[in-house]
């Protein structure tokens, strides 16, 4: 099971937002599709009545190659646009279909273009059918700079192969190119030409990037409801988390989405019930949901604060293990949180170094926020019992109390303690309690395995109380563990230390490192992207293995 964590820092190009966003890009790039063919047809429409009316500079060599033309004059442009655009309308292709059919249609009518100059113009410079079939998609189409790239790669390499092949192969064309200067004269001619379709490919390439990234940040730029959206913080199978920013307010905002899928209720149902169970929450440790509502495509969004700073996870991975004061100084606030929560008979039941975010909050360095109450129960609650089902084990496998691996629907907020516990754990010796990478194993090891002492594999210095409490909340029995949040914060504030945490050195630390600037936009920001919570069957085991 993925324990995955999205960084967003200065200078990171964020991707695209899923959903809805994904549904406006399809739908811009279909309109354009059809811009560029319609544009194509009536080009090549208005050349083909030219070529009627008006004669051909080199008639003889027009006339020798007659027998081809039916196949590449400007009714072959004609032709191809036109099908290309009955295919549009036939067609219900996703974004990357439609630029596949835009750049076969493109490429095609390179081909022609070139070979109609080649052939039948050949001491005129193919640089105008070059250009307006470069620059149009660039403008028009809003596809990947790769596409543009080959187009242009197409166009100079149909140029020299054309070019070599007729002078090899047609009579007529070494004819009129010795009245010319003979070889040297086309092989000439021939690099000037791909010389000069070249830079107009480079051009266009620069043309239709910076195009494509005006169109790009003007679709992020999108409302939602009031909200603006700036960009993407994480995304997951079931959703997307965005960053974004309310209109009138202008306060930064987290969006989380759950794109419309009618077949998913129980998808659904959850998502709803995170809303109402975190909307209930006024600690200031549990994360504040701001605002509910659905987007243009019905898709269910609710938002909360946004957060600058990092998650647990993320805060020893890239510092180590911290201080035990310091972790003193952040447990007794999650266990705040867990308090209000378990007063409500709201557990969490996800309880771990991804899901609590240390951030800054009106002047105060390391406050904590509690994420992400996705999975969590209200007990005894029928309409949570009703989005549940039989041997679905729920958490992660890591910081899983063992009560839950029995399916049992009789837990409490004894279980969050366990997985505060586990918290602790990696605070201070900067891994869980069990390092097996099966999931299966890892639940063996919760249900039947005593830990190593956090002072026994911690290159700090851990103070022997501390020791007994992390391991309090560890026992395999909850009975045997703390029995409330309350009891938890009262015996973490009374660990004796020399030198206690606080909110100075907090803001020493912080400023040292410089995770946060002024722009709340602007920083070093880590935010997780369990979008939805981790699920995951596992086999059952037996009762009597909680022994």
């Amino acid at each position: 099971m993925a324990e995955n964590h999205l960084t967003i820092g200065r200078g990171l190009t964020t991707p695209s937002p899923g959903g809805a966003i994904d549904e406006e890009l399809r739908q811009a790039l279909w309109e354009r599709c059809r811009l560029l063919f319609v544009t194509g047809l009536a080009i090549s429409a208005i050349a083909a009545v030219v070529n009627l009316l008006v004669p051909s500079a080199y008639p003889q060599l027009a006339s020798d190659l007659a027998r081809f033309d039916w196949l590449t004059g400007a009714l072959a442009h004609t032709a191809t646009f036109a099908l290309a655009l009955g295919a549009l309308y036939l067609m219900n292709g996703s974004s990357g279909r439609l630029q596949a059919l835009a750049f076969i249609t493109v490429a095609i009518n390179i081909v022609l273009g070139i070979y109609n100059q080649v052939a039948f113009s050949p001491a005129t410079d193919p640089y105008f059918v070059a250009s307006l079939l470069l620059f149009l998609p660039a403008a028009f189409v809003p596809w990947r700079t790769s596409y543009q790239v080959a187009i242009g790669a197409t166009a100079v390499v149909w140029l020299v192969l054309l070019e070599t092949l007729l002078y090899v192969l047609l009579p007529e064309a070494k004819v009129f190119w010795a009245e010319r200067g003979g070889l040297e004269a086309a092989r000439n001619h021939t690099i000037w030409s791909a010389t000069g379709i070249t830079i107009l490919a480079g051009a266009s390439v620069v043309v239709s990037r910076t195009l494509y990234t005006v169109r790009k940040t003007a679709l992020k730029a999108r409302k939602l409801g009031n909200y603006l959206i700036h960009g993407e913080l994480g995304s997951g199978g079931m959703g997307d988390v965005l960053v974004a920013q309310h209109a009138l307010l202008v306060r930064p905002t987290a969006l989380k989405v759950l794109r419309a899928n009618g077949d998913d209720r129980t998808a659904l149902a959850r998502f709803e019930r995170e809303v109402r169970l975190s909307a209930t929450l006024t600690h200031p440790n549990t994360i504040t949901i701001y605002d509910v509502g659905r987007t243009a495509d019905n898709s269910l969004y609710y938002a909360m604060e946004y957060l600058e700073g990092m998650d647990l996870q993320k805060l020893v991975e890239k510092f180590g293990p911290i201080p035990p004061a310091r972790a003193v100084y952040l447990l007794t606030q999650i266990c705040g949180s867990l308090s209000e929560a378990h007063s409500r008979d709201i557990i969490h039941r996800d309880i771990k170094p991804g899901n609590i975010f240390l951030t800054r909050r009106g002047g105060l360095y390391d406050f904590v926020k509690v994420l992400d109450f996705g999975l969590a129960k209200q007990i005894e609650s029928d309409a949570s019992a009703a989005i549940t089902k039989t041997g679905m084990v729920f958490g992660t496998p890591r910081y899983l109390a063992p009560e839950t691996v029995y399916g049992n629907d009789i837990v409490d907020g004894r279980v969050d303690l366990y997985g505060l516990g586990g918290v602790a754990y990696w605070l201070l010796a900067g891994q869980p309690p069990f390092t097996a990478e099966s999931s299966v194993e890892l639940v063996v090891d919760h249900v039947k395995t005593i830990p190593k002492r956090p002072s026994e594999v911690s290159e700090l210095s851990i103070p022997p109380e501390l020791d007994d409490i992390v391991m309090k909340c560890l026992e395999k029995k909850p009975e045997d563990r703390y029995q409330t949040a309350r009891e938890l914060q009262k015996a973490l504030e009374a660990v004796p230390f020399a030198t206690p945490w606080s909110g100075d050195k907090a803001r020493e630390w912080w400023s040292l490192h410089g995770i946060i600037s002024d722009d709340a936009l602007d920083c070093e920001c880590f935010f997780h992207d369990d979008i939805l919570p981790d699920l995951e069957e596992l086999p059952p085991l037996p009762v009597e293995s909680s022994a």
